[in-house]
């Protein structure tokens, strides 16, 4: 008698939904019309029901008890049902059935099993007005009896995560009437995988196919764990329309034993396309032909396995936009030089294209900075100059500027508007962060109400919007008078040989936030130098080993850890907030979130060669600056005099607030952070997002609006895919705007950019893109960097050099370069892509020039 509970695929068509779910249905399909499909069977709903039966009171006993308004009650819930099903799930039975089956499968060319992956599939799953995709649980490069079996049963178990049950209240299914099977397929162990839309999802255009492809497993890909090439294709001849490199930054692999491994991609196929031409085609022409089988737009996985192309899967496009239109650049037509001014500076304090999320953050001080200097006249809305469409297409539109009347006006208004003091932002909102911050970072967010947790992401903005208001008060109103006036002081009365940089005037000697942070740092390097075991567990072992060993582990054994623990423990409590990408907040993440981040810099700083000498060479040169100073002012008279006192000590005082001003962003949105991760895992189960990080596809608004329940659930989700794929595109053409002088210098040896502080070094190049690669830097390298942040000093006393893409003589990197007493030269535009890993180049920082010497 035939079997009621396995099912080979050929067996199966798009109408067997209630017997193996949406994604059994399909592949049965896409196998009876004889498409690429790798082998595999269907375990049927009938032994889903089968092993539950006489659970189903117990089960709907739980069920009924959920309170669906309460995240920790539907969690509680959620894995009480998964527990009974574990431990109690009758499998005797079927695991014959199953096992024979698998074998089968495997063939006798594998006595030991094929590597196969198990996969949910549910019977509410891949229709046509919900998607249900990514709801149940998954397994890859599964291989052995005992573990198909394991894994077969938490497939069954995961019909009833938090995630699934929500989502399912939110769409009103019954939940009781919906059942899972479990598909089990050979694994395409894939040299190259992804996925393909038969329609353009951002754009909208039927006659257009979207490819997305990277190296390894697909499921990088699906996830968006890696920045995928993008290829769009025109359906009626397969040409190519569009192509954009992504970085493919990451494969994921099948290691000997099957375990998944996530590892780097080498940099030789990182700089090439991962499909060639003639895959290009192959593939477009599968992905017509599913469309045509199907009569509607396809969504579709695929991989490349020795050269041969499978498909994995496949489901309709539940929703596609309309109406939108691809552009291959962030700007469109010529710019003036005031344009382009600003383009570069956004540029510079924006490495990468903002996400949804981001864009929140940055439209919002974006807008107080206009605000700031709107006395120049009509300016236009943060929202206007940087735009970001329902596709996640992001456009850079620089409004034209140009002078008025009422701009001779402007030093008046600035004099008449240049009131507040430091006192004002000391007692105002100032002094509200750090009680707010804290309150929040102690809070169990997972037992707190909705609603609470709503108000506080709102007070996140708000709080946030002030202190920006109040950050280029200072920057602009507060601070152009007084800069103005020192500048012209010190033209006219200090020789040019012994006028200090400006900047330099305001800061040196000044505990400003940066300034006190580093000494903090600096103090627990000098601990850490001078107690040889905790010395050696820094110098002796890569910072590799921190990501997996608890870092307790790594130190309390040792002589002096736990001391250090202790101080490292009140520095993260203090000052822990520092963040990467600090201007996104929703991309960066602090010390106090990832403090192996911070071991990173503590592990740099153990490599200045004046490390224990740093304290008194801040304090050498804090005394030189304040004898320069009274020697200056003691030869001014009168009303020069007056003003050069009166403008020092304001111009001293609004650093010290511009620094406290983006301290106190950094806190504010790490906070923030925590409370969008929170309300990321509450949209999963109300069934806005497959995964709680998609919420940064969201914009601010979106957000608000998915708890207010005023947005479409599956809209939302297939608006994240694709936003999630226009963010690949994004991020490439944020690059290219990055690197676009590179022709200009390409068949040349040298460099030119802007003179960030003087001197001549020598050095091998040393390219640093962020936080993960500080500890490839060795004593005397050339740092060659796309920019750099607060987080970023404590690299500067161990290199000889430093060449950055973007910046200028005001930038982070120039003030801490010559604080240091090394060259740098910076804006670049394209250092990081110009010079090689290795070789030798010389750093002129007279000229701003970097010369190419030798390779390696």
């Amino acid at each position: 008698m035939k079997s009621r509970y396995i099912y080979c695929f050929d067996e199966l068509d798009k109408n067997e939904l209630a017997l193996v779910g949406g994604k059994g249905a399909n592949l049965g399909e896409l196998v009876k019309a004889d498409f690429p499909v790798p082998t595999g069977f269907c375990i049927s709903v009938e032994a889903y029901k089968k092993a539950v039966s006489g659970l189903e009171e117990k089960i709907h006993l739980v069920l009924d008890s959920v309170d669906w308004e309460k995240l920790n009650d539907v969690e509680e819930k959620a894995g009480q049902i998964r527990t009974v099903i574990m431990q109690e799930a009758i499998v005797n039975d079927l695991q014959v059935e199953i096992v024979e089956a698998y074998l089968r499968l495997s063939g006798e060319s594998q006595p030991s099993g094929a590597l196969v992956a198990v996969r949910s599939s549910a019977t509410a799953e891949d229709l046509p007005d919900a998607s249900f995709a990514g709801q149940q649980d998954s397994y890859l490069n599964v291989q052995g009896e005992k573990n198909v079996l394991d894994c077969v049963l938490r497939c069954w178990a995961s019909l009833w995560t938090a995630r699934a049950m929500a989502y399912r209240q939110k769409q009103g299914f019954d939940h009781k009437t919906v059942f899972l099977s479990v598909v089990i397929q050979l694994m395409v162990d894939s040299e190259v995988a992804g996925v393909a839309f038969s329609a353009n999802p951002l754009n909208g255009k039927l006659e257009q196919i979207l490819i997305s492809a990277s190296y390894g497993l697909g499921e990088t890909v699906v996830a968006g764990t890696v920045t995928p090439d993008s290829f769009v294709l025109a359906k009626k001849d397969l040409s190519l329309v569009e192509r954009v490199l992504g970085l493919k930054e990451k494969q994921l692999i099948k290691e000997p034993g099957g375990n998944n491994q996530l590892i780097d991609v080498p940099k030789a196929l990182m700089e090439r396309f991962s499909l060639s031409e003639e895959q290009l085609k192959e593939l477009g022409q599968l992905v017509c032909r599913v469309e045509e089988h199907y009569k509607t737009p396809m969504d579709i996985e695929w991989a490349y396995f020795q050269g041969k192309l499978y498909l994995l899967q496949a489901r309709p496009i539940t929703t596609l936009k309309q109406g939108f239109s691809i552009k291959d650049s962030l700007v469109s037509g010529k710019l003036s030089r005031l344009q382009q001014f600003m383009i570069d500076d956004i540029l510079e304090h924006y490495p990468e294209a903002p996400t949804p999320l981001d864009y929140s953050v940055v439209t919002m001080s974006y807008q107080s900075l206009l605000d700031s200097v709107a006395d120049l006249g009509k300016v236009s809305q943060a929202t206007e100059i940087m735009t970001l469409s329902e596709d996640g297409d992001l456009r850079l539109n620089p409004p034209k500027i140009r002078p008025s009347v009422r701009t001779l006006a402007i030093p008046f208004r600035l004099f008449r508007k240049n009131t507040l003091t430091a006192d004002h932002w000391h007692n105002t909102c100032g002094k509200n962060i750090k009680p707010f911050v804290d309150r929040v970072m102690a809070e169990d967010l997972a037992g707190a109400s909705e609603s609470l947790i709503i108000e506080q992401f709102r007070e996140i903005f708000g709080l946030a919007r002030k202190v920006c208001d109040l950050r280029f008060y200072y920057i602009f109103k507060a601070n152009l008078i007084p800069m103005t006036a020192l500048s012209l002081i010190l033209k006219l009365f200090s020789p040019k040989s012994q006028r200090p940089v400006l900047t330099d005037l305001m800061m040196t000697g000044l505990d400003y936030k940066t300034a006190v942070i580093d000494r903090a740092i600096n103090r627990l390097a000098v601990f850490a130098y001078q107690h040889p075991e905790v010395r050696t567990a820094f110098v002796e072992q890569d910072m590799d080993v921190f990501e997996v060993k608890p870092i307790k582990e790594m130190f309390s054994c040792r002589t002096g850890g736990d001391e250090f623990l202790l101080g490292v423990d009140r520095f993260l409590k203090e000052y822990g907030f520092r963040t990467e990408k600090m201007y996104q907040p929703f991309s960066g993440t602090s010390w106090l979130e990832d403090p192996v981040r911070f071991l990173v810099i503590i592990k740099a700083a153990l490599q200045d060669a004046f490390l224990e000498k740093r304290e008194e060479i801040e304090i050498e040169r804090k005394n030189k600056h304040i004898q320069w100073v009274n020697s200056f002012s003691a030869g001014l008279k009168g009303p020069i005099k007056r003003i050069f006192e009166r403008n020092y000590l304001k111009g001293r005082e609004n650093h010290i607030i511009r620094e406290d001003t983006l301290f106190a962003l950094e806190s504010l949105f790490t906070a923030g952070r925590k409370i969008v991760g929170e309300l990321g895992k509450r949209l999963v189960l109300r069934g806005y997002l497959n995964g709680a990080e998609d919420i940064v596809f969201l914009t601010r608004e979106e957000i608000t609006e998915a708890f207010s329940g005023s947005m479409n659930r599956d809209s939302c989700i297939q608006m994240i895919k694709v936003r999630r794929n226009r963010n690949a595109v994004n991020q490439t053409l944020w690059k290219k705007a990055l690197c676009k002088n590179l022709d200009n210098g390409a068949n040349s040896d040298s460099l030119k950019g802007l003179v960030g502080s003087s001197g001549m070094a020598k050095g091998p190049v040393r390219i640093i893109t962020g936080v993960s690669d500080f500890g490839k830097l060795k004593k005397g390298d050339i740092l060659v960097c796309p920019y750099t942040d607060p987080t970023w000093t404590p690299l500067f006393g161990m290199v000889a050099a430093v060449v950055a893409d973007t910046g200028g003589p005001l930038s982070h990197a120039a003030i801490v370069a010559r604080e240091y007493g090394i060259p740098a030269v910076l804006g670049t535009k394209v250092g990081t892509n110009f010079f090689r890993e290795g070789e030798v180049i010389l750093v002129n920082g007279e000229e701003g020039l970097v010369h190419r010497i030798s390779s390696q």
